[in-house]
């Protein structure tokens, strides 16, 4: 991630038009933060024979190919910046705060990466101002005066020596205190010193001064001595981490390029999404990817698809499209007061995975079923696979933790093809879809989404321990998500073959079948039961929808004799078909309990699909 950072930090400094080769060009800010920045105003000094005097001061336009010689570089709010170039607030504050204190604790500060000429120099050059403070004043004033209030300015110095004008950044004293002020947080901190000369730099792999403490982020620390590795000395640093000024310099630029363009959230997550180019030629229409996507300014020429969530644009189906030349990291962290935490980094997504997922997304987002799902009797809505599916089963809740562990790991299978365990997803999918039950809520939501994701996991031959086979074909589900081969006329029989004979590996055991069916035949018992009654009593007989296999055998028969009572047993051909698989399977039929009641509960959802002959006379179903 580090080499990644620091190749995102030269494209970012270069684009800045910073010279990559002087660290001057990198540390350097602009003192116009916005465009309303167009006055400098110099305070000339005049200079000859060692001698300084105060000569005026010189109003010029702002130039944008001046930064580097304005050398301005923020500091203290309240107190001097690291040179005395200074954006003006109030003229009278900013000269005394900003250009006057500057000669006094920075520059004391300073003295030990000066030579003694460049001390004399400085102290020489502080006291003629402070000498002319009253004068300078004057003459700031009128100038900020006769300046439009919605424009502002900058001060700084400027020297005159024979007729030839000088800027604080043609003074190697001030670029020197500048480099030293960019370079201490690299290798002063905690009140220790940890810098080593001509060792290996761990990015550039070239022999250079190296620093300890170059933390882009907060995770990494030797703030504890243990925390130090070969003697616990947090002087030797440097040793866990060796980086040059160059390399820190380019990392801190790619940090705060990767945090402006390349952070998203989703669903109570932050993360980051770092491209690792292998292919640097290309890298200009990668970025511009970012930047247009982060400004709201990117052309959708067609309809994308989201992944991420349902509810804005997504910048995944976007790079999915890119040639396999690089690869994506993404760290998903949270972050308190100046904690870091990372909670799931996942290395290496080609472009080409990307686009296998919105593969799997595209086909079951074409499902008749879940094109047409009604979420009221006046509202017909489809449902489009996103990790809000994996989401609804594992919500961010006070009551259970490590849901959010889990919602990132399945993430992370998602994302590298690590296999996920088809039980355990089932455990979910049944303690959400038993918690609507208990509420009396629909169930027919969270099983179309829990059904969704396994038919989105299956395409990608993501589901582990799963009996039917790791793989789930590409033509499973099409007979049962659509009505279009089957009949009006046909039987049971006709059209229980079509659906388990195209999504064998699903039906893939007698069991199965069995379970799925008896669900359908209890949700035609209470569709009866509501039509009759106004009621549905027979809910209380499924229990909660927890089953196992003695009690989905018991319940059959109940279930029969109970359409007897209502005088609407319609269903004798289907209620053959649930005996013949119940005998056909045997006993012991090695499926969890979530399982079973997963099938048994589809069965309900989906027993519109087994569209029955009309009935006789007297069916009001």
């Amino acid at each position: 991630m580090i080499e990644a950072m620091k190749e995102i930090g030269e494209y970012a400094l270069e684009k800045e038009n910073k010279d990559l080769n002087d660290f001057v060009s990198i540390l350097v800010e602009n003192p116009a933060s916005n465009e309303t920045y167009k006055h400098v105003l110099c305070i000339k000094i005049t200079y000859s024979d060692g001698n300084f005097e105060f000569k005026e001061i010189e109003h010029q336009e702002y130039s944008k190919e001046k930064i580097v010689k304005y050398l301005y570089k923020r500091g203290s709010s309240n107190g001097p910046d690291i040179t005395p170039t200074a954006r003006v607030t109030e003229i009278k504050k900013t000269f005394s705060n900003k250009i006057i204190s500057w000669f006094s604790k920075p520059l004391k500060e300073a003295k030990p990466i000066l030579d003694s000429e460049e001390v004399q120099f400085l102290e020489l050059l502080g006291d003629c101002i402070k000498k002319n403070e009253k004068k300078i004043l004057l003459e700031l004033e009128p100038k900020i005066n006769s300046i439009d209030a919605k424009e502002n300015s900058i001060l700084t110095l400027i020297l005159e020596e024979n007729d030839f004008i000088r800027y604080v950044g043609d003074f190697e004293a001030f670029r020197k205190i500048l480099k030293n002020n960019g370079a201490s947080k690299f290798y002063s901190k905690y009140s220790i010193i940890s810098k080593a000369d001509d060792k290996l730099c761990s990015v550039c792999k070239t022999h250079k001064e190296v620093y300890g403490f170059v933390t882009p982020y907060e995770f990494y620390t030797v703030d504890k001595r243990g925390f130090v590795s070969g003697g616990f000395d947090q002087s030797k640093a440097w040793k866990n981490n060796p980086v040059c000024l160059e390399c820190a310099l380019k990392i801190t630029a790619g940090k705060e390029y990767i945090e402006k363009y390349m952070s998203f959230g989703f669903y109570g997550f932050n993360f980051l999404l770092i491209p690792k180019l292998l292919n640097n030629s290309t890298s200009e229409n990668l970025f511009d990817i970012f930047e247009k996507f982060n400004e709201k300014k990117f052309a959708f020429n067609k309809e994308y698809k989201n992944f991420l969530q349902d509810n804005e644009s997504d910048i995944l189906e976007i790079l999915s499209e890119e040639d396999d030349y690089l690869n994506f990291n993404f760290q998903f962290y949270e972050k308190s007061n100046s904690a870091y935490r990372i909670l799931l980094y996942i290395e290496d997504v080609l472009p080409s995975r990307l686009r296998e997922l919105f593969r799997s997304k595209e086909i079951v987002d074409k499902r008749k079923i879940f094109r047409n799902y009604y979420f009221s009797d006046t509202e017909e809505k489809s449902i489009q696979f996103t990790l809000g599916n994996v989401r609804w089963f594992f919500p961010n809740t006070l009551d259970d933790p490590d849901l959010d562990k889990y919602f990132l790991e399945i993430t992370n299978g998602m994302f590298t093809g690590a296999s996920i365990d088809y039980n355990f997803l089932l455990k979910y999918i049944m303690r959400r879809i038993r918690k609507d039950f208990r509420s009396e809520n629909p169930t027919k939501y969270s099983l179309y989404l829990g059904f969704q994701m396994l038919d989105f996991l299956s395409n990608l031959c993501l589901l582990g321990n799963y009996t039917g086979g790791k793989c789930v074909n590409s033509t499973d589900l099409s007979s049962l998500l659509s009505d279009t081969t089957l009949k009006e006329n046909d039987g049971y029989e006709e059209r229980t073959n079509i659906i388990f004979s195209e999504f064998e590996h699903f039906f893939n055991t007698d069991a199965k079948k069995a379970i799925f069916l008896e669900g359908t035949l209890a949700q035609y018992l209470l569709n009866i039961q509501k039509f009759q009654r106004g009621s549905t009593p027979f809910r209380t007989k499924l229990r909660g929808l927890s089953f196992d296999e003695r009690y989905t055998k018991r319940i059959f028969p109940e279930i029969i004799n109970k359409l007897e009572e209502y005088d609407a047993n319609y269903y004798k051909e289907l209620e053959y078909l649930i005996a013949k698989y119940m005998i056909q399977s045997g006993t012991g039929w090695k499926m969890s309990n979530d399982e079973i009641s997963f099938y048994f509960v589809l069965g309900m959802n989906l027993s519109n699909l087994l569209k029955p002959p009309k009935p006789e006379k007297g069916d009001k179903k």
